[in-house]
């Protein structure tokens, strides 16, 4: 996936499973010209290829007071790629997807909790919000295609032990909205890997038939026999950076995989801190499960 720098325009009401997390905390949003400042220096270090290019996230966009002068400020400092991480409800208003559409925004960056509404809208605790928020990215999707621009959309999904269960839901649902590419994002620490492969591979398998390109982020090399190619760029990267320490692994060029004894730095390569201690344990597990 192409990368983009995250500028924050503020934080609370994030998408977020309120089981996990707790209720949405109250949103506030950052001063126009400390935001501007931010997307000027970004652009202004950007150091490789293709670029550059800036993602306005943090909290919804579409709230804060002065968004059109932010998305000026992006290109003002020569942005390439402008994406705005949002639920996508307000892109529902013709005036909002057009006009965001014309100003240059172009990439969109949509964060769903599940493919249904009994778990999206349930853990979210907002009844009737996936339905409004897939309206609006199919807005968006509509009228990019009667101006003949051509946009990308990205579905992110959190993934925690409360709604992975519906990840091949909420791949398939991502496709029929319009989505080029899906993330899978671990972000439960608690969450037992062994038992959420299945569904994490079959979500991959949905979009796969479907010519979306799924991507999974928290999940080493060796817990994806046969779908490693499915593992994000930054899961990639951090690997690839440290010595290997699996030993018994084909990846080892690659992974910096998981061991009984691993330093918590090492793990923290492929996942949240928080994550290395039942990483470790998974991987373990996993091992001996396929050596039956």
């Amino acid at each position: 996936m192409i990368r983009f720098a995250e500028v924050a325009v503020g934080s609370g009401g994030e998408v977020r499973c309120s089981r996990c997390h707790g209720a949405q905390q109250p949103v506030s949003y950052r001063p126009t010209a400390e935001i501007a400042a931010e997307i000027a220096m970004a652009c202004g270090s950007w150091d490789e290829p293709p670029g550059p290019n800036v993602a306005l996230a943090g909290t919804e966009p579409f709230g804060h007071p002065d968004l059109p002068a932010l998305v000026g400020a992006a290109i003002d400092a020569h942005c390439r790629r402008l994406c705005l991480e949002t639920d996508a409800v307000a892109m529902r208003s013709s005036q909002n997807a057009g006009g965001s559409l014309m100003a240059g925004v172009h990439h969109l960056r949509w964060t769903i909790l599940g493919g249904t509404p009994g778990v999206h809208d349930v853990l979210l605790g907002t009844p009737g919000a996936l339905d409004l928020s897939v309206e609006g990215v199919r807005s968006f999707r509509s009228i990019a295609a009667e101006e003949s621009i051509p946009v990308s959309v990205t579905t992110v999904v959190p993934v925690c032990r409360h709604n992975v269960h519906d990840l091949p839901a909420a791949a398939g649902l991502a496709v029929d909205a319009g989505a080029d590419r899906v993330l899978l994002r671990i972000e439960d620490g608690g969450l037992d890997l062994t038992a959420a492969l299945p569904w994490i591979v079959a979500a991959c398998d949905t979009g796969v038939v479907n010519g979306v390109w799924v991507e999974v982020e928290g999940i080493p090399f060796c817990l994806l026999p046969g779908y490693d190619l499915h593992l994000s760029d930054a899961v990639r990267e951090r690997a690839g950076a440290k010595p290997p320490i699996c030993m018994d692994c084909p990846l080892d060029a690659m992974c910096a995989g998981a061991l009984a004894g691993a330093s918590a730095d090492q793990l923290a390569t492929l996942s949240p801190p928080s994550f290395a201690e039942r990483l470790a344990v998974s991987v373990l597990h996993a091992r001996e499960t396929r050596a039956e």
